[in-house]
């Protein structure tokens, strides 16, 4: 098998490879770090690439938070007291 064929095997199951991988990693941190260090890891991990995600498409880590906080809410829906 030359590296031509390599190539190939690793271009028709890429997707299958980063999966293994992934959860090879996983299980390496539930073993060694315990279930809710690793969930908090992986959550983190997501947040991270979510928010980097947003940042590539061109949008402004400001404009993201700020779409959860809008300026024009509703009266009914503020606390009054």
């Amino acid at each position: 098998m030359n590296k031509e064929d390599v190539l190939r095997l690793i271009r028709a199951h890429l997707y299958a490879l980063v999966g293994g991988a992934l959860g090879l990693i996983v299980a390496v941190l539930f073993l060694t770090l315990g279930f809710w260090r690793t969930v908090l890891i992986v959550v983190l991990v997501a947040l991270g690439a979510g928010i980097g995600a947003l940042a590539d498409r061109g949008r402004r880590l400001w404009d993201v938070v700020a779409r959860f906080f809008p300026k024009d809410r509703d009266d009914d829906i503020r606390f009054k007291f």
